[in-house]
């Protein structure tokens, strides 16, 4: 079992080769840190050599001896002889100094495995105590998993020859779709504005209640499942069976109403509901409609469904339905969005959230701009795109068909401003008005 969870000598090794050759400091420091290490007098010594090369000093036995002495941790890492032998450990063993990298992985590794067992006895203990909650508990193992999950993504930077053949490709895909590179939205006009959701990016939908934002994301949703694209879209404010039902609406010849008062739907019609039942029921599309969630039960069911379903498209609905860790609203707000943006880079896939406007000051049909973002400026500064929704009503509450639009608030890779849609509330979905 002691195999499994540490290897001294590749320790040792890593240590050596730093010892021994200059050239490897600059490859290992970024890869490893002193905690990464089983033995504490490697610990030390890896933190004497870190410290050495960040003030610009010479790295070698006799500084690190020194530097050792000056600590006073000479003895307890096992005297300058001990220093020496890492060094006789490379010059003597066949390690190679240019696979220090691939001895670094085996550290890290190693240290990833000590710390999910460490969360692991924590958990045992954890539930061995009446006074800690089982919610607490849960949580507890959830941060700590996800803390080695995201301390495993330390790399170094790339050359540019490792990139740019994606680069090009991304180039060539756009040139071959009309610009469109990532998944769809389910609306052209906003795919070929935008160049779709790519892996990687956090897209923000922000509506008022009622105007559009959760239907926009259905859409999405819908419009990317019959793609192909495994997608799972955590509906904290509606139940799977009401999504399922709006679902039915994009799919079917039956508008909304008639799916929530179905006694209208005569029986000779019925083949046809359960026929388009049968069509969603074959797409990869997921629900988990938790009520409440928290950021990092949010990010570790998400992983989940990744790892099982191969999900590549992530739907939240909505923001302020999150909880995380905060005093106010605004720090908050930044850590659910930090959060889900940091999701989406480490796991490649496109994440979509949907977020409440606050009131504009102008009344209810005032054109939503960036600033009606409930705590926009941290929504803002984490999300690669955002899109308002803009459909306005009558004094009736009727719609404004000639003037609803898509308004583009902000986009990293292409232009902004309005998109002339509109919203069929047949069906709930929008279409580029030229198409009506």
């Amino acid at each position: 079992m002691q195999e499994a969870l540490t290897n001294i000598d590749v320790e040792k090794t890593v240590l050596g080769c730093m010892l021994l050759e200059s050239t490897t400091l600059h490859r290992v420091l970024p890869l490893l840190k002193p905690s990464d290490f089983c033995l504490e007098s490697h610990r030390r010594i890896f933190h004497v050599i870190a410290d050495l090369a960040e003030s610009g000093k010479p790295v070698d036995e006799m500084t690190v001896v020194d530097a050792l002495i000056s600590k006073g941790q000479l003895e307890s890492v096992g005297g300058a002889a001990y220093v020496t032998s890492l060094i006789e450990k490379v010059t003597l063993s066949l390690a190679k100094v240019t696979n220090v990298e691939h001895y670094a992985d085996v550290i890290r590794d190693k240290s990833r495995r000590r710390r999910a067992r460490a969360a692991g006895e924590a958990l045992v203990a954890a539930t061995l105590d009446p006074s800690v909650t089982t919610e607490e508990c849960l949580r507890l193992v959830q941060e700590t998993l996800l803390q080695i999950e995201a301390d495993s993504g330390r790399s170094t930077a790339r050359h540019a020859k490792d990139f740019m053949p994606k680069v090009v490709h991304e180039i060539e895909t756009q040139a071959m779709h009309q610009g469109i590179v990532g998944m769809t939205t389910g609306l052209r006009s906003l795919d070929v504005a935008t160049g779709g959701i790519r892996e990687g990016e956090l897209w923000t939908i922000g509506a008022m209640p009622g105007r559009g934002k959760t239907a926009l994301g259905v859409q999405t949703a819908l419009a990317n499942a019959a793609a192909g694209t495994p997608t799972c879209a955590f509906s904290l404010e509606m139940q799977d069976v009401e999504m399922g039902k709006r679902f039915l609406a994009a799919k079917s010849s039956f508008s909304a109403l008639q799916i929530r008062n179905p006694h209208a739907i005569g029986l000779d019609r019925w083949p046809e509901l359960l026929e388009a039942a049968a069509s969603v029921v074959a797409l990869p599309i997921y629900v988990d409609d938790r009520p409440t969630l928290t950021v990092q039960e949010l990010r570790a069911s998400a992983r989940l469904y990744i790892r099982q379903h191969g999900v590549k498209l992530i739907i939240v609905d909505y923001l302020r339905l999150v909880t995380a860790p905060g005093r106010e609203l605004r720090e908050r707000v930044a850590n659910v969005a930090n959060g889900l943006r940091e999701l989406a880079k480490t796991e490649r896939i496109g994440v979509v959230l949907l977020s409440q406007l606050r009131r504009p000051e102008g009344g209810v049909n005032a054109k939503p701009t960036m600033l009606d973002l409930k705590e926009s400026g941290d929504i803002e500064a984490h999300s690669h795109v955002v899109v308002l929704p803009y459909l306005p009503i009558t004094d009736n509450g009727g719609p404004l068909p000639d003037e609803q639009l898509l308004i583009i608030g902000k986009n990293r890779n292409g232009r902004m401003g309005p998109l002339p849609v509109f919203f069929d509330e047949r069906r709930l979905q929008f279409v580029d008005r030229t198409a009506h």
